[in-house]
């Protein structure tokens, strides 16, 4: 069923210096094939901790600002509208430019056929 997402729904999920994280859904059952969805806000040159996940791939998609995307060892380039996709497993940290960075960053458990 489709569902609407407003802003009151939001959740805050964390306040580090110069990152806010809010969730836009929530993944209520680890077990069911939904996606997780949460809205990053970077402020000027901050970085995030970096991450491995090894049951799920992500999609980030740049929404306002640029950046840089440290995945294993390789620094690709975000800027505003670019897409990174990230695959089980990989090891990644995000690192906003000196504007800052504003980030949807879309994740789903990997599943068999």
């Amino acid at each position: 069923m489709p569902k609407i997402i407003k802003k009151a729904d939001k959740d805050i999920l964390q306040v580090l210096p110069g990152l806010h994280v809010e969730s836009i859904t929530e993944l209520q059952n680890h077990d069911s094939h939904v996606m997780e969805v949460k809205r990053l806000i970077f402020g000027p040159a901050a970085s995030g901790p970096e991450f491995i996940h090894g049951d799920i791939d992500q999609l980030i998609y740049v929404i306002k600002g640029d950046g840089i995307a440290k995945v294993n060892n390789n620094e690709l380039m975000l800027e505003i509208e670019s897409v990174l996709w990230l695959e089980t497993g990989e090891k990644c940290q995000l690192i906003a430019g000196s504007t800052g960075m504003e980030i949807l960053q879309g994740s789903a458990p990997r599943f068999s056929a």
